[in-house]
């Protein structure tokens, strides 16, 4: 009979380490694998990126931003963000750009993190003869939901304009290539 309560404590025990060691998703700095696929009238192509937060952005920055996008558009939101804060990086391969712009939102089962570089990644459909002019494209946003464990999928403006939303509440992003690309599979890397 006294067995059991010392099988109670030690699971409980033992529940309480696995506990402390879980992910929260509020945690950083964190690191996602994403895999992004191209499909086009030239074929298709695949690759792997890197997605490493070291910090959200803050507050006071995304109020910034968010009041030069609004009030005087994207030549006003562009400088801004330029200025904003290293908050962590993307890389493809061997190339890397860093973010200037992390932002996650809390869901029931997980969340919505959406990320920005100052700078594009690449002109998905700029190589063609007939590629329309790649002005007003400087920036590149990924957006991925991910789950409580850190899984999940989401989308990929490698070239990409910025504009307020119809009601000013959020933006609205516009890709060089027509439409973000998919991302297909997204995994929270173990650190």
């Amino acid at each position: 009979m006294q067995i059991y309560p010392r099988v109670a404590l030690a699971v409980s025990m033992l529940l309480v380490g696995v506990g402390a060691e879980q992910y929260k998703p509020k945690d950083v700095p964190v690191e996602y694998s994403a895999s992004v696929q191209a499909v086009g009238p030239m074929g298709a192509a695949a690759t792997n990126v890197k997605i490493h937060i070291d910090r959200f952005t803050a507050d006071r920055d995304r109020t910034t931003l968010m009041n030069a996008l609004r009030t005087d558009g994207y030549q006003a939101f562009l400088p801004a963000l330029r200025q904003a804060p290293v908050v962590g990086s993307i890389a493809v391969k061997d190339q890397k750009w860093d973010l200037r712009w992390a932002h996650q939102e809390m869901r029931d089962l997980g969340q919505i993190v959406t990320v920005a570089t100052d700078s594009p990644v690449f002109f998905s459909g700029g190589g063609r003869v007939d590629a329309k002019p790649r002005a007003g494209y400087e920036v590149a946003v990924i957006r991925i939901e991910v789950d409580t464990i850190g899984m999940g999928k989401g989308t990929f403006a490698p070239a990409a304009h910025v504009k307020p939303n119809a009601d000013a509440t959020g933006v609205q992003i516009d890709d060089y290539g027509g439409q973000p690309l998919p991302i297909t599979m997204v995994t929270r890397v173990l650190q």
